[in-house]
């Protein structure tokens, strides 16, 4: 595979080189980004590090990590220590959304729809409710360049006018916005980043504030057994042990805990309604339906989470892996223990019972044995859409334990988009694998 671009010397080269390169439609904003050179300014918060054209247009761009970013992303700009806002590509060859992705473990969230959104988003998150919180630790022990930059003033011209103020106001500080959660959410800026985040900010507490896992080792406290869990909803907290922590923290037992799920539930609720592949909205809303003794709200909660890539359920952040690894997901976790509700649909579930058996084969290879079944019956039907998203969830609902296998599984990726007229997810799984093919060297 080779790409030859020839760059002329008007404003929009770098567009339609790119263009060229990938074969996707850029929208306004990332026009502007490259065909002004936005990417050259100075930018500010915690994604300060753009990816020149130059790199994007290599053959085998050095920064795209093959089989454990989504296959269907492109890396734009990273921040110091190996995270990514990454474009996704549609199955319409559009930039569906921008997405923050984890150099640590493969895990991913959407920061907004646009590129402007995510910067947008990154500027302002600080002033959001609640702490700002890097996985599941305080942001703050990380290293953060300050200042607003430049590049929040770009983004203004592409968001709504209330939302562009904001970002424009030289008092920024990290200093709390009231009501700013709910403007971006009113104008579609980032809506569900921000749902996450007042989620998450929802269920803080000084607990989860303290609780970390050398204080639970110097009191003998199983971490991943207990601790996990009681962070997780902290009316799980035995009163005996909270008694103990209130002591080592020198506080009342019940100023430790203060969670507000009702909250956590209505802003899991909002993103369920949107989206149905991000398990850690139905895995909240699964356990706020087990605390409401609705167990089978929960259970219609958790199949939906269930079908949803381990890598979107923000499981670090929201405590939810206090489950048994061999269980898999949160969700299938939960579903085991509701088993005497099941009905008759869901005893007979395929996909769930690749979770309940147990056989020589490790889950991870059942799931992705699974999907790729499914990939190579839709192929040979001539269902090639149907086909490219089995082998997508073949490779990244689990994952999968040999990186050799992403190498077969980009090419039947970049196939099925080829034969499904899905032209720049083609693209980019050609080029996830030819930067596997360089790293397996």
């Amino acid at each position: 595979m080779t790409h030859s671009t020839t760059l002329t010397n008007e404003p929009n080269h770098w567009c339609c080189a790119l263009r060229d390169r990938y074969r996707f439609a850029l929208p306004t904003d990332l026009l502007d980004w490259f065909g002004r050179e936005v990417w050259l300014r100075e930018l500010g918060g915690e994604f300060d590090q753009p990816v020149s054209p130059t790199e994007l247009l290599a053959e085998t761009p050095d920064f795209i990590w093959p089989g454990f970013m989504l296959p269907d992303s492109l890396p734009l700009v990273g921040n110091r220590y190996g995270d990514w806002l990454c474009l996704r590509v549609g199955a319409d060859d559009t930039i569906s959304e921008v997405i923050h992705w984890y150099h640590g473990g493969g895990d991913w969230m959407p920061w907004g729809k646009s590129l402007a959104e995510a910067i947008a988003f990154d500027s302002l998150r600080s002033r959001l409710p609640g702490r700002w919180q890097y996985y599941a630790n305080i942001a703050a022990q990380f290293d953060r360049q300050e200042g607003p930059g430049t590049i929040p003033g770009w983004a203004a011209e592409h968001l709504p006018c209330p939302v562009g103020q904001w970002l424009l106001d030289p008092s920024g500080d990290s200093n709390e916005i009231p009501g700013l959660a709910e403007l971006l959410i009113q104008h579609d800026v980032a809506t569900t980043a921000v749902h996450g985040e007042c989620a998450l900010a929802a269920l803080d507490s000084l607990l989860r504030q303290r609780l970390e896992p050398w204080v639970a080792r110097e009191l003998g406290i199983q971490w991943d057994q207990d601790a996990v869990r009681w962070l997780f909803d902290n009316e799980l907290l035995p009163p005996s042990v909270c008694e103990r922590l209130a002591k080592e923290f020198d506080c009342e037992c019940g100023d430790l805990c203060g969670q507000d799920w009702e909250a956590a539930r209505v802003h899991a609720a909002a993103v369920a309604a949107r989206r149905s592949d991000l398990g850690w909205a139905n895995d909240l809303l699964g356990w706020t339906a087990e605390r409401a003794k609705d167990p089978k709200a929960a259970i219609t909660a958790y199949r939906q989470a269930l079908l949803c890539s381990s890598f979107a359920d923000q499981s670090i952040r929201f405590r939810t892996h206090w489950f048994r690894e061999a269980e898999g997901k949160f969700a299938a976790a939960r579903l085991q223990d509701l088993s005497a509700h099941w009905d008759a649909n869901l005893r007979d579930d395929p996909y769930l019972r690749l979770f309940l058996e147990s056989k020589e084969q490790g889950l991870r290879s059942r799931v992705t044995n699974h999907w790729m079944r499914l990939g190579e019956q839709a192929a040979s039907d001539g269902r090639w859409a149907d086909s490219y998203d089995a082998y997508y969830r073949a490779g990244w609902d689990m994952g999968c334990d040999d990186l050799h296998v992403y190498e077969e599984l980009l090419q039947k990726l970049a196939n099925a988009a080829t034969r499904s007229g899905q032209r720049s997810r083609a693209e980019l799984a050609k080029t996830h694998l030819a930067c596997l093919g360089n790293r397996m060297r």
